[in-house]
């Protein structure tokens, strides 16, 4: 595959986890905006319930990739220096990868407690 087609396939993914990001915080804020107020019980019901649950993390799994993608582009584009730019890649890496495990086990949990 050609660096182009790689190109076009990584603006092509942060379009489709974009709008799924869009469609899961338009839902959220409609459940929000409607709702009197909720209570810590409710919230907890509401996200362990399982479409729920699985919503939320599809949404932040996104949201990892869809920043993946954005920084790595950036990364690649301004940090001219070799060592420098692996060093920035590996810690962008990291940190989107232990925050989604992290995130997946607080949801995983929820499904649990209830």
């Amino acid at each position: 595959m050609s660096y182009q087609a790689k190109g076009l396939q990584a603006w092509l993914y942060q379009r489709l986890t974009g709008a799924f990001m869009v469609l899961y915080i338009l839902y959220f804020l409609s459940v929000i905006l409607t709702q009197d107020q909720m209570t810590y019980l409710q919230w907890v019901n509401w996200f362990s319930h399982p479409l729920m649950n699985i919503a939320t993390g599809l949404f932040f799994l996104h949201l990892a990739y869809h920043a993946w993608v954005g920084m790595r582009d950036i990364v690649l584009d301004y940090v001219s220096n070799d060592s420098l730019r692996l060093l920035t890649l590996a810690g962008i890496s990291f940190f989107l990868i232990t925050s989604s495990l992290y995130l997946l086990r607080i949801l995983f949990s929820l499904s649990l407690n209830v």
